[in-house]
């Protein structure tokens, strides 16, 4: 029988060594801690979902690796599809079984907001929920203003920096992200569990954004 715990140890170590090797070249907000945290939210939710131990770290495999080609190539132009060839690549040679190896890299190449592919599978449901969720609450604003400084954005409009009656301009202001994208995240989550931890992790953000509006004002 397969060996999965096994396998995944190395894998971890693999992958954790191609971040550290090209740490400067990927956005901060895309770094192996990102992959950590989606890992701790995965395996909650796999085990609140009633996953098998098997299928645990057959998802924890598909999350080491699923931005691994942001690492590599430093850009997130079309990650998902090309993280899910360099998986391939990477399960076969540690001896993976196929099917396996299809199920991982499937959920690799469906996980992205942007492609916005229906879950295949289980394994995909949750690596889209756990991903999606490090987006939110106070990690995710952290990550927003990270990766904004990268895109040239300025952190809010200084007119109306919670946007309330102006257009929304998510190019030029990185609050503005919030209401175009992560305000919609717990409704497309997969899971009721995702749902759940998505919900809190939102009330959080928000109420921070609350908080920033009062310091930029002066009022705190």
């Amino acid at each position: 029988m397969f060996n999965y715990s096994d396998k995944l140890n190395t894998l971890m170590e693999t992958v954790k060594r191609i971040y550290e090797e090209n740490w400067g070249k990927y956005p901060p907000s895309h770094d192996f801690l990102h992959v950590k945290r989606v890992l701790v939210i995965a395996e909650k939710i796999a085990r609140e979902e009633g996953f098998t131990e098997e299928d645990i770290l057959i998802l924890k495999t598909a999350v080491i690796l699923h931005d691994i080609a942001i690492a590599v190539t430093g850009s997130k132009n079309n990650h998902a599809e090309k993280s899910s060839k360099i998986a391939e690549d990477m399960l076969r040679k540690l001896g993976y079984p196929s099917k396996a190896v299809e199920v991982i890299c499937t959920a690799i190449a469906e996980h992205s907001w942007r492609v916005n592919r229906k879950p295949s599978s289980r394994i995909s449901a949750i690596l889209q929920d756990a991903d999606r969720i490090d987006a939110l609450g106070a990690i995710g604003l952290a990550r927003l203003f990270s990766y904004s400084t990268i895109l040239g954005r300025l952190f809010y409009n200084e007119e109306e920096p919670i946007p309330r009656s102006r257009q929304l301009n998510e190019d030029r202001y990185a609050l503005d992200h919030v209401f175009t994208k992560l305000a919609k995240i717990p409704d497309r989550m997969n899971t009721a569990s995702g749902r759940r931890i998505a919900e809190n992790r939102l009330k959080l953000l928000l109420k921070i954004l609350g908080y920033m509006e009062r310091e930029i004002e002066g009022k705190m």
